[in-house]
């Protein structure tokens, strides 16, 4: 459970980022191909065990064509919802 309000969009937007992943039915290990980020990182990040830089969140979301702004702006409506 996030401890911080941008920690919560955070995670929202590393699990948007595994929903669109599994959805195109693409493996982690081509994402890594296509982000250039290691898979070890992606792996931790996916499973919420470490948060990544801000710079690799940006590459995977681009490696998967998600429109950054709308990414954040529904990361941070799904993190109030949370919050309640």
């Amino acid at each position: 459970m996030p401890s911080t309000a941008s920690e919560a969009i955070v995670h929202a937007i590393l699990l948007r980022i595994v929903e669109e992943r599994k959805s195109a039915g693409m493996s982690q290990e081509r994402l890594a191909e296509l982000s250039s980020i290691d898979l070890g990182v992606i792996s931790r990040a996916e499973h919420l065990l470490r948060i990544p830089a801000m710079a690799s969140i940006l590459d995977l979301a681009q490696a998967l064509d998600l429109d950054l702004s709308q990414l954040l702006a529904d990361a941070i409506k799904e993190a109030e919802k949370q919050a309640g």
